[in-house]
């Protein structure tokens, strides 16, 4: 078993929990995204630890870093491979309890991915149950994928074009596509930060719940809201024909989140901007790096 674990502009808490991680694991993989100068003390602390580094020479986004770690754990013979972030704390004897899972599943449930229970206590919600008992999602946040070499050999790797954002939905809609199933590490919770929340102020109106205080929503800057825009509209019209279902469900739950981040800020130009770009080029299918004007702009 083999951890990779991208990292950017990683701190001290990083090092603390990759020197943790490889307690669990035979060997850890630290793809560092283009961090730079800034990141060396702390990558040669955790490589005089024994852990492997391999840095990128500038950012190309998860999607790159993760594949570079999983092809350097399948070179070195891995037989799973666990894909951890850098904010992510594992809970002890996680990775031993989802080896367990792969080896109590029979070939007919075709195990490819067992993930977490539950992210900072919000349980998972089971689809279906295997014949083993499993608990089975259609989808997964990819922080904590136990993934076989079976399942990476042949459903492939992350897709590098979408660079962040989506890019465990489409693993995970590729996984399935591939006949293999993704089970639920029953009872395990990790701590994972999700980013922060932002006052709902729809036009610099504070909403207001009947307590009182102001209404909040997940925030998310206009950098990411251009590829998350961009990303899910790709995703949608790759699916529209095969999961027209999944493609509404995903229309509703993203088209809130966007108007909420144009109406309420922070940065509502740039969010309008990153927003309405993203959208134009989710429909031409323009993927990779965000545009170095738009960058720019909004950051």
């Amino acid at each position: 078993m083999i951890a990779v674990v991208p990292t950017y502009h990683p701190d001290a808490s990083v090092v603390q929990r990759l020197l943790a991680l490889a307690d669990q694991v035979d060997q850890v993989v630290v793809v560092d995204d283009g961090s730079g100068p800034s990141a060396d003390e702390h990558l040669e602390r955790v490589a005089a630890e024994g852990i492997v580094v391999e840095r990128l020479e500038r950012n190309s986004g998860i999607a790159a870093a993760l594949n570079t770690g999983v092809r350097r754990a399948l070179a070195d013979g891995a037989d799973y491979v666990v894909n951890v972030d850098q904010d992510t704390d594992l809970p002890p004897g996680y990775v031993a309890t989802a080896l367990s899972l792969f080896a109590k599943s029979n070939a007919v449930t075709r195990l490819g991915i067992v993930c977490v229970d539950a992210v900072n206590g919000a349980p998972a919600l089971p689809t279906w149950v295997s014949p083993e008992g499993f608990g089975l999602v259609p989808e997964a946040i990819q922080t904590g994928f136990v993934i076989s070499r079976e399942c990476l050999e042949t459903a492939g790797l992350f897709d590098e074009r979408l660079v962040i954002d989506c890019v465990d939905t489409e693993y995970c809609l590729r996984v399935r596509d591939s006949g293999f199933r993704i089970a639920v590490a029953k009872g395990t919770d990790i701590r994972h930060s999700i980013g922060r929340r932002a006052e709902l102020r729809p036009f610099g109106v504070p909403l207001r719940h009947a307590s009182g205080g102001i209404a909040t929503y997940q925030y998310h800057s206009p950098f990411r809201r251009y590829y998350i825009a961009r990303n899910n509209i790709d995703l949608m019209l790759r699916n529209v024909r095969k999961r027209p279902r999944w493609v509404l469900t995903v229309l509703k739950r993203e088209m809130g989140g966007m108007i909420i981040s144009m109406v309420s800020g922070p940065q509502r130009i740039a969010q309008v901007l990153a927003i309405g770009t993203g959208t134009l080029h989710g429909l031409a299918r323009r993927r990779g790096m965000i545009p170095d004007w738009l960058r720019r702009l909004v950051t």
